[in-house]
């Protein structure tokens, strides 16, 4: 849709996305670990575009002393050092590291469009760079990333289609987590008999 009526004009991919930020807590401050806030880290990218657990969680004093907000369901995380480009959704609220950015739409550009259109960008970059393994990702990179700029309403019309499809990718993943916890608990009790 977005393609068949690209403008020929182009801006920078952070004229609609905005880039937010992440942090760690000290490692070493017991009370800042092991809470119930979800810490998103690259290794916390799954096959489903969702994120609804991670390896670490955070208390909210471990919240409260780093560099990291809590983004709310649907806020795309994209990996910018390690496993570099990945992406993730945030199927939960949840914290990240500063191996990260979160991105928001800006203006009406809404998430599961900016998830979307992140992904293009994201496989635009990676071709050009023929080949060429990323090594970590600024802000710059995606300051100097030039790209079409989709009409809002169609951004807006977009969300409406596909909410439906995403609800049902989140639903799925969810119920996934779930049987995969059953079985881990059905597996225990057979191994202690």
């Amino acid at each position: 849709m977005f393609l068949e009526r690209k403008p020929d004009a182009t801006i920078s991919f952070t004229d609609i996305v905005q880039l937010m930020g992440g942090g760690t807590p000290k490692t070493e401050e017991d009370s800042f670990w092991n809470g119930d806030i979800l810490f998103f880290t690259p290794k916390d990218v799954s096959h489903s575009p969702f994120c609804i657990s991670t390896e670490k969680h955070l208390t909210v004093a471990g919240l409260n002393n780093c560099s990291s907000r809590l983004y709310p369901p649907f806020t795309t995380f994209v990996t910018c050092r390690g496993t570099v480009g990945n992406l993730s959704m945030a199927g939960v609220s949840m914290a990240m590291n500063q191996s990260c950015y979160a991105l928001k739409g800006k203006a009406d550009y809404p998430p599961l469009f900016v998830y979307s259109f992140t992904r293009y960008v994201i496989a635009t970059m990676k071709k050009k760079a023929s080949g060429a393994v990323f090594s970590a990702l600024v802000t710059r990179d995606f300051e100097m990333e030039k790209v079409f700029e989709p009409n809002a309403d169609d951004a807006i019309l977009f969300q409406k289609r596909v909410e439906p499809l995403f609800a049902q990718v989140l639903a799925n993943t969810n119920e996934i987590q779930q049987l995969s916890e059953l079985q881990n608990a059905l597996l225990t009790q057979l191994s202690s008999r």
